[in-house]
């Protein structure tokens, strides 16, 4: 499992160790070929891309056609797994893949490299010691309204941090959402561009919020956090 950068040009957030493992593998199966023809490239590896071989995943991770790949694994050929952006099977089609693996007893390694989720944790100020990912909520807003208070009830009875996120064109309707939905009490953290120089991260209460505006994180990749 070989975590690539949540930046573009990010190389320099992956540690040596998980780069010379990229460069010794010749098999890839990956959410987005492009993507990750780009990021291995980019790395260095010492072999021309033409002759490495790339499994893209369906965009719903369905894993047909992976037979090839799976007894290859199976004889000994190591196959590295990489995502669109973070870490392979967090948030991410990977993780059918690493289910496959366990079922045909093909041993799983995860390398070290950056989580968005983790990080906006780590920066948030809110409780990293009990917290729940939510992946994508609802983009029809009747639905996300009750979502959002679902687990504002969360966050405030079981002190347990609620980490979500969406398509990054819709994170203005999003946010705009959480501050008509959330009580004014109610921690909000916004975190957007992880890592790059654009990087901004901010925890303030929703009563806070609802003097700004979020225009500026349109098309922006953002976590977002209540607690």
């Amino acid at each position: 499992m070989v975590p690539c950068p949540i930046i573009e040009n990010g190389i320099s957030s992956l540690p040596p160790a998980t780069l010379e493992v990229l460069h010794s593998l010749d098999h890839f199966i990956v959410e987005r070929a492009r993507t990750a023809r780009r990021f291995i490239k980019e790395s260095g590896h010492p072999k021309p891309i033409a002759e490495l071989e790339i499994f893209e995943l369906d965009k719903y991770g369905k894993v047909e056609g992976l037979k090839d790949f799976i007894l290859k694994a199976k004889s000994g050929t190591s196959i590295g797994v990489i995502s669109e952006a973070g870490c392979p099977g967090v948030a991410d089609p990977g993780a059918g893949i690493v289910a496959i693996a366990h079922r045909e007893d093909i041993q799983v390694s995860p390398c070290v490299g950056p989580s968005s989720i983790l990080l906006a944790l780590m920066a948030s100020g809110m409780s990293g010691q009990s917290f729940c990912f939510n992946g994508y909520l609802s983009n029809k807003k009747p639905i996300l309204l009750k979502e959002l208070r679902d687990l504002e009830s969360r966050a405030h009875k079981k002190k347990e941090t609620q980490i979500f996120m969406d398509a990054p064109y819709r994170n203005e309707f999003l946010l705009s959402t959480c501050k008509e939905a959330l009580r004014p009490n109610t921690l909000l953290c916004v975190a957007v561009d992880i890592s790059a120089d654009t990087e901004y991260i901010k925890t303030k209460k929703v009563s806070e919020w609802k003097l700004s505006e979020f225009k500026s994180f349109h098309k922006r990749p953002a976590i977002v956090m209540i607690g």
